[in-house]
């Protein structure tokens, strides 16, 4: 095959592809947190952070249309159990699967721990979490391995829903350890958006071991029968996960 044949086959598959992708497309509402920079947050009453972006971009492959409404993570999760719309920033669980469709992984979300100066410690396993006093987001699901060490009452975590007054009450002395997503890209996020944490920047240590690694993804319902819908997504999710666009829009270096 000549290059310029290949050239022309290349130009071709890629057209079809998008034609076939954008032959059923439709809106979709999607529901996220409203509060987990940098991944998803709103920013002046808009959608911003790495999985808009990414929703964005995929828009243009898919034809699709994703309406992004973000909320307080339990009541986007009760939207979405409702059939009201997909959701998104969510993990993947055993149980969850017995009630949504999911995408491929769209984006990898190191969990982390963050400890105040001086009170750092060595993390390995579970067990050098237990005793201590944890905050987290309410509704959010940390890998079942860690699940089930709550669910056991092996790690006590107090569940709230800001990210910034979970780290004010580290500050504070009211919480051992703070659970973040994103590591230090996550940290440096929620305190840009409290004039009190960037005020005591030096204060915040993030542990060097993340709790775990949490693939984030889309969902919908079953009972919303959207199957068809994801499979446009994962085609074009796939295509550009290949791409260094893809770690432009993630915040990696190509």
């Amino acid at each position: 095959m000549t290059i310029k044949n290949y050239c022309s086959t290349a130009v071709y598959l890629c057209v079809f592809f998008c034609v076939t992708l954008r032959a059923n497309a439709e809106h979709l509402v999607i529901y996220g947190d409203n509060n987990y920079p940098p991944i998803i947050f709103l920013d002046q009453d808009q959608a911003a952070g790495i999985l808009p972006a990414i929703f964005a971009r995929l828009e243009k492959d898919t034809g699709d249309t994703y309406e992004l409404r973000l909320l307080p993570w339990k009541r986007a999760l009760k939207n979405a159990q409702h059939g009201d719309g997909g959701i998104t920033n969510i993990s993947r669980t055993k149980a969850r699967e017995k009630f949504y469709d999911f995408s491929l992984p769209i984006y990898d979300d190191d969990i982390s721990l963050v400890v105040l100066q001086g009170r750092e410690f060595e993390f390995n396993t579970l067990k050098d979490l237990q005793g201590k006093k944890l905050g987290g987001l309410s509704g959010a699901s940390y890998g079942e391995k860690v699940d089930q060490a709550i669910s056991n009452g092996e790690l006590h975590v107090e569940r709230e829903n800001g990210e910034q007054s979970r780290l004010l009450k580290l500050l504070a002395g009211r919480m051992d350890v703070a659970i973040i997503g994103n590591g230090t890209a996550g940290l440096e996020a929620i305190l840009a958006s409290d004039p009190r944490l960037a005020a005591n920047r030096s204060q915040f240590v993030v542990l060097p071991r993340a709790l775990a690694r949490d693939p984030l993804y889309l969902a919908f319902s079953k009972a919303m029968n959207k199957q068809s819908a994801l499979e446009r997504f994962n085609q074009a999710l796939v295509v550009l996960k290949r791409t260094d666009e893809y770690r432009q829009l993630i915040g990696k270096k190509p």
